[in-house]
C-alpha cells in the first residue's frame, strides 16, 4: 500500500467505527454486579445528594459571624452522623458536631477541631471563620432529575458506590458483547503438544482472550483455523452458529498465498501509517464483524490495543470508546525515526538527573518479540520526524492502562 493512501490512527478509527453497528439488548444486574458493563440507560438522581447540609469535618457547628479569633462559645449540644442536634444554634454558642452529621439550625460553618480548644462546656475558636466552611450542601453531588451517570459509561468501582449512594439496587446493563478469537496458521499448535520441525505455539490466542475478557466480553476461544479457505469458511459457520458478534483473529492479514483472511470476500483491509501492524483487516458478516490482525505477537499486540479494542468497544455500546491516550513524557536518550511514519516502539520510564519520570526505548523492538513487551513500560510513538533528541517529549501509551 502506497504510504500516501495509508491513514492515521484517529482516521482509520473514524472509519472503522462508521461501519460499526452497537449492540442494544439490555440486562438487569445488581448494582454489586454490575462492574465492568456499560449503563444502558441514564442513571437519573431521584433525590437531592447529599439529602441535607452535613459537616464535612469533626469539629463544632458555629454560626460565623461569632468566630472572630479568639472567640469563645458555649457547646450545647452533639450532632452524630445519624444523630442530628435537637438544638439550634444562636449567637454565642457551638454544637460538637462529627462528619456526615446534619448541620444544626442556625449554623452557618463547621470549625475542625484542630482549630479548636475545647474546655469544659466551652470551646475556643482559634481561627477565621468564613461562612460555608467544611460544609457539604445539600445536591451539591447532584439534584434530583439531574443525570448522575450517562448510558453508555463503563462502570467503574467509582459509579458503584455512586449508584448505591443515590438508592440504586440494580441497574440496566448492556449484555456482554460476544467475542470469539482465533488464530490461523498451519504452522501454529497449543501447548502441551510436540513441535514439529517449523512450528510455534500460538502465543497470541491466551493474552487476546485475557485482554477482551478484561475489557469485560464475553470470549470464546475459537481455536487455531488451518490456511485453506475451507477451514477458514467453517470458522466463519461457527461464529454465525454461535450468535457471536466479533470475531478476533490474528495471522492471515498480508498477502501471501496462504493468507486466507485477508483474501476472503466481505473483507478489507485498513492501511495504518503504523508499525508494527500496518493496519487491520475488517468485514461485515451481517450478524458478527471480523477484526483482523497480523501474525506477529508484537505487531497483533500494538494493533490490538490501538484500534481493535476501542473498535470492540464501540460494539459492547461504550460511549466513550476511543484509542488510548497517548501522554507526553520527555526521552531519555536520542532516537531515530522513520520520516513519514509512526513507529510504536517499547519503552521502559527512567529517572532522570532531575529525578523527572522518562522514557527509554528498548534495545530489542522485533514485531515477534512479545518479551519485549513484558519488559516494557510503555509503547512510545516515534515519527512521524526523522530524528527526536533527549529531554524531546513523544507520546507514551502506558501499558499499566490497558486490558489484561
Amino acid at each position: 500500500m502506497d504510504a500516501a493512501h495509508e491513514l492515521d490512527l484517529h482516521a482509520a478509527f473514524a472509519a472503522l467505527r462508521a461501519n460499526l453497528r452497537p449492540i442494544t439488548e439490555r440486562i438487569v444486574v445488581s448494582t454489586r454486579a454490575a462492574g465492568g458493563r456499560i449503563l444502558a440507560a441514564d442513571l437519573i438522581c431521584q433525590a437531592d445528594l447529599p439529602a441535607f447540609d452535613q459537616a464535612a469535618m469533626d469539629g463544632y457547628a458555629v454560626r460565623s459571624a461569632d468566630c472572630a479569633p479568639p472567640a469563645r462559645l458555649r457547646v450545647i449540644g452533639q450532632a452524630l452522623a445519624g444523630h442530628p442536634a435537637a438544638v439550634r444554634v444562636e449567637a454565642g454558642t457551638a454544637v460538637r458536631i462529627m462528619t456526615g452529621a446534619p448541620l444544626p439550625a442556625g449554623a452557618d460553618a463547621v470549625v475542625m477541631l484542630e482549630d479548636t480548644l475545647a474546655d469544659g462546656d466551652s470551646v475556643l475558636v482559634r481561627t477565621a471563620v468564613a461562612s460555608g466552611m467544611n460544609i457539604r450542601r445539600r445536591g451539591e453531588q447532584c439534584r434530583a432529575g439531574d443525570v448522575a451517570i450517562v448510558a453508555g459509561t463503563t462502570l467503574a468501582a467509582a459509579h458503584l458506590g455512586l449508584a448505591t449512594a443515590l438508592g440504586a439496587s440494580s441497574l440496566a446493563v448492556l449484555r456482554p458483547l460476544r467475542v470469539g478469537i482465533a488464530s490461523t496458521g498451519d504452522e501454529l499448535c497449543d501447548p502441551p503438544a510436540a513441535l514439529s520441525e517449523g512450528a510455534s505455539f500460538d502465543a497470541n490466542r491466551p493474552w487476546l482472550a485475557r485482554a477482551c475478557e478484561a475489557a469485560g466480553f464475553a470470549v470464546t476461544d475459537l481455536g487455531i483455523c488451518r490456511d485453506d479457505e475451507v477451514a477458514f469458511a467453517r470458522l466463519l459457520h461457527r461464529v454465525r452458529q454461535e450468535g457471536l458478534n466479533a470475531l478476533v483473529v490474528s495471522g492471515g492479514s498480508a498477502l501471501g498465498d496462504a493468507d486466507v483472511v485477508r483474501q476472503a470476500q466481505s473483507v478489507r483491509f485498513f492501511p495504518l501509517n503504523i508499525r508494527p501492524g500496518r493496519g487491520i483487516l475488517f468485514g461485515d458478516f451481517g450478524p458478527f464483524v471480523l477484526l483482523g490482525l497480523p501474525g506477529n505477537a508484537v505487531a497483533a499486540f500494538v494493533m490490538f490495543h490501538l484500534l481493535v479494542l476501542p473498535a470492540l468497544r464501540v460494539l459492547a455500546g461504550a460511549s466513550d470508546a476511543a484509542p488510548p491516550p497517548h501522554l507526553p513524557l520527555p526521552l531519555a536518550v536520542d532516537v531515530q525515526g522513520k520520516p513519514g511514519r509512526i513507529d510504536y516502539r517499547r519503552a521502559r520510564y527512567v529517572l532522570t538527573d532531575a529525578g523527572a519520570v522518562a522514557v527509554a526505548p528498548l534495545a530489542q523492538q522485533g514485531a515477534a518479540m512479545l518479551s519485549t513487551v513484558t519488559a516494557a513500560d510503555a509503547l512510545i510513538a516515534v515519527g512521524p520526524r526523522a530524528h527526536y533528541r533527549a529531554g524531546e517529549t513523544i507520546p507514551a501509551v502506558p501499558l499499566a492502562g490497558l486490558p489484561g
